[in-house]
């Protein structure tokens, strides 16, 4: 980031090839939509481009890349909020009337259960971080999808390390609270 700040456009291209994916995988797990997150990803990259100037190596790189992440991640989610916007998907169905996605799976043979329940599991899990209040789940994000410690996400999150580790702890409780019925020995998918 310093030699960007010096104006190295090279450096830009390689600050962007090492961080694009982890930028995007944290977008997705924000806003929920790859596209949006694509968009917001370059969106992201655009801001550290505008802030070179002016960044101070006072923390990790990677901690003030997350600040800028959450920012505009907070400002999306707040954005459709205000603004819902409605998603149309392409070609849903083929000639025949079935679902495309549906007929690929035939085609090729592998419709196994276990997919299924796999798939079930993670929709479930998908379900309940949504329902999570927003800072419960960007402070579980943080934590179990980046792998940041308690110092790193109080930086970003602007909070104190205890503030982290008590909305971590609600947000765990929660996150219980909402996946027990269905973990339950009786709803497991088979």
């Amino acid at each position: 980031m310093l030699a960007v700040r010096a104006g190295d456009a090279s450096a830009f291209e390689e600050l962007m090839t090492r961080n694009q994916s982890k930028v995007l995988s944290m977008l997705v797990h924000f806003v929920d939509s790859r596209v949006q997150a694509e968009d917001l990803t370059q969106e992201v990259f655009l801001k550290v481009y505008q802030a070179r100037e002016a960044y101070q190596p006072t923390a990790k790189f990677s901690t003030w890349l997350c600040r800028i992440v959450h920012n505009c991640a907070l400002n999306a989610v707040r954005s459709k909020k205000r603004k819902p916007e409605l998603l149309f998907s392409g070609v849903e169905n083929d000639e025949e009337g079935g679902r495309i996605e549906d007929n690929i799976l035939a085609q090729s043979g592998y419709l196994p259960t276990r997919q299924y329940d796999r798939d079930e599991q993670r929709e479930m899990v998908q379900i309940a971080l949504k329902s999570l209040e927003t800072r419960q789940r960007e402070v579980l994000l943080f934590r179990h999808f980046e792998y940041m410690d308690y110092e790193q996400i109080a930086e970003v999150m602007e909070l104190t390390p205890e503030a982290v580790k008590s909305l971590l702890c609600r947000a765990r409780r929660r996150l219980a609270e909402i996946l027990t019925p269905y973990m339950q020995e009786g709803n497991l998918p088979q």
